[in-house]
């Protein structure tokens, strides 16, 4: 029993004397007796409480990301949406913009006598051939001229009901009656306005597009236009322009390539002539 009272007693005691240090500490520090202590243990104690408050705010923010996971997750979807619809529609002004300027092209260079049906490119069969999406019941048969403008692009060589296939001139199946004349391309409407040079035929190959048969006795240069004069297309059409000319005098005749002026892998609108 004494000895719990001694305990108890003990207690008190430091219990006392913990109080009164602490007054003590208290009044001492309102009289700045004791900053040093004070500025001792901030000088201790800041960077850990600095450190802590990064690291707690570091956790808060890692795990308030999980929480708002499925907002986070609802944004990115909205966002490609949006991003999504911006591309549908700067598509179709592309659409709009390249249809435009080719129909300014047919009005401007093709020939207004003759009936055309405009024609959107669905794709490449082959290298040498393209698919459209016009066919029978739109009128487009079997021999028909495909164009831009005064320039030819090729011809139906396969119809069914709503698409045709067009053969380009580097076909190798492609064969066509073609005169070389010195007049700019985009002049070429008539063979009435420039001087025809010499006739040729141009052939499609792996190679290009051939031009052979051409005269020796004319003055032909790189660069010179080619232009079809066939019966089977009906109307003059400017093919491209004459290049790698040959240059063997002991020839019978003359040949080089046609360096076709339409980037075949960019053509989107065209015209199938229905008719001549």
């Amino acid at each position: 029993m004494k000895k719990n009272v001694k305990k108890v007693s003990r207690e008190y005691v430091v219990l006392l004397v913990g109080i009164f240090l602490g007054i003590g500490f208290l009044l001492l520090d309102s009289i700045g007796a004791i900053s040093f202590v004070r500025t001792g243990i901030s000088f201790i104690m800041d960077p850990i409480a600095y450190q802590g408050d990064q690291a707690g705010n570091s956790l808060h923010e890692y795990f308030e990301t999980f929480v708002k996971l499925d907002d986070f997750r609802e944004e990115y979807n909205e966002l490609s949406i949006k991003i999504y619809e911006q591309e549908v529609d700067t598509a179709f002004y592309t659409i709009l913009k390249e249809e435009n300027e080719s129909l300014k092209k047919q009005i401007a260079l093709g020939n207004l006598e003759q009936n055309y049906v405009m024609a959107k490119v669905i794709g490449r069969v082959e290298s040498d051939t393209l698919r459209v999406n016009k066919g029978e019941k739109d009128g487009v048969t079997i021999g028909d001229t495909v164009v831009l403008g005064n320039m030819y692009v090729g011809t139906i060589v396969r119809v069914d009901r709503s698409g045709s296939l067009v053969r380009l001139p580097f076909n190798s199946a492609s064969n066509l009656e073609v005169v070389v004349v010195s007049g700019q391309v985009e002049k070429i409407r008539l063979l009435d306005s420039v001087v025809v040079s010499t006739k040729g035929v141009a052939r499609g190959s792996s190679e290009g597009i051939k031009i052979e048969n051409m005269s020796m006795n004319v003055s032909l240069e790189n660069g010179d236009t080619v232009v079809v004069n066939d019966p089977r297309v009906g109307e003059y059409l400017v093919l491209g322009q004459l290049v790698g000319l040959s240059e063997n005098p002991a020839a019978t005749s003359r040949s080089g390539y046609v360096s076709p002026i339409l980037d075949y892998d960019r053509l989107v609108t065209l015209f199938v002539k229905t008719d001549f």
